[in-house]
């Protein structure tokens, strides 16, 4: 019998999953207004979208324009270089005026 609908064949994809975390999500499925396959088709879609952008960032040609357009954008950066004892000093400041004020220190000017 010639099918009737425009879906495509469907195919049923069976795993384990532990009892615990099987409650949990058809709850938390159920509480967003929408079944367990639902949020799992969901899941695999946005997973193999995810999988595809990152072969392309890594294929070899799509990798290699990007690290090169990251090389030649700070190489054209007018901003002078900032030496690493100046920004790791800063930061140790930084992070030290944090620390004075846990732990209730007046503040530094």
């Amino acid at each position: 019998m010639p099918r009737t609908t425009s879906y495509p064949k469907e195919e049923n994809f069976n795993f384990r999953v532990p009892a615990d975390l099987k409650v949990a999500f058809k709850t938390a499925a159920e509480l967003a207004d929408r079944s367990a396959a639902q949020v799992i088709r969901d899941f695999m879609r946005a997973y193999v979208e995810c999988a595809r952008g990152e072969r392309e960032i890594q294929s070899e040609s799509g990798h290699d324009e990007w690290v090169r357009g990251r090389i030649q954008a700070a190489l054209d950066d007018p901003r002078p270089a900032v030496p690493h004892d100046a920004v790791m000093g800063r930061t140790r400041a930084i992070i030290d005026q944090m620390a004075a004020e846990k732990r209730g220190e007046p503040h530094e000017a």
